[in-house]
């Protein structure tokens, strides 16, 4: 999730949509975002490489954030009583990532952070829009800026690749039909 001084990027954005679609590495994760096994590995990451970690971990820890904010103003809102679990998956995956490098794994300082529960707009459909931008923002931050920085590195890119698919794939869609279905007035039948 993008944020910039804690607060939600973008606004409610109710009605605008980005294409989420980018060009792609791979398709199907099948019913969820399985990480690889792994434990310690050989070597060193790259110092380019931990900031990438350290920036998609920081990426997870506000989106749980932002959708923990929305669960506390909208209590059991759908899509994201289920997408919040995931974005926790995401960081433990990333958490991994750090722990197998032998280095430390940094704490979310974004749950509570009153700006982003600010941020929280006053519809579930506007806080499915702005879940939308974020997830877009989310699916390019992966594609263009932490998965090149990850190319030496197979499992981190593994890892990216899975949680940019995720993101697109599944949290994308499932909020589309969450804001459509809000704005009729009905109710999907799957979160994601």
């Amino acid at each position: 999730m993008h944020f910039e001084n804690g607060a939600a990027h973008g606004g409610c954005g109710c009605g605008g949509r980005g294409s989420g679609h980018g060009r792609g590495r791979g398709h199907g994760m099948g019913g969820g975002c399985a990480m690889p096994a792994f434990d310690a590995v050989e070597g060193r990451l790259s110092a380019e490489a931990h900031e990438a970690v350290l920036e998609a971990l920081d990426d997870e820890y506000r989106a749980r954030a932002f959708y923990l904010a929305v669960l506390e103003r909208f209590p059991g809102a759908m899509p994201f009583a289920h997408i919040v679990e995931s974005e926790e998956r995401h960081a433990a995956a990333l958490a991994r990532v750090l722990a197998a490098y032998g280095l430390a794994v940094p704490p979310n300082p974004y749950i509570g952070n009153e700006a982003i529960s600010r941020s929280v707009p006053g519809s579930i459909a506007c806080a499915c829009d702005l879940a939308v931008k974020e997830e877009v923002h989310n699916d390019r931050l992966y594609e263009e800026k932490l998965l090149p920085k990850a190319e030496a590195f197979p499992l981190v890119a593994q890892v990216f690749e899975r949680l940019m698919l995720a993101s697109r794939e599944r949290h994308l869609p499932a909020f589309r039909r969450f804001a459509e279905a809000y704005r009729a007035g009905r109710r999907p039948e799957r979160a994601h």
